[in-house]
């Protein structure tokens, strides 16, 4: 009995209509393709490839 009524409040909730799914916050929402801003590509650093000098205790490289 409880299963069945689960099962009815489920799809109850899935019938319903977008606007009280988004009241429940269960709908999905796709983001405003004009609110979304382009960014400049990312870029490394011009000697990334080089590895830190490492310098020991004593002093030495």
């Amino acid at each position: 009995m409880r299963t069945l009524l689960v099962l009815c409040v489920v799809f109850g909730l899935a019938a319903c209509s977008n606007v009280t799914k988004e009241t429940l916050g269960i709908a999905k929402k796709a983001p405003n393709e004009k609110l979304v801003e382009e960014r400049a590509p990312l870029s490394l650093p011009p000697e990334f490839d080089k590895r830190p000098t490492v310098i020991s205790p004593t002093g030495e490289e």
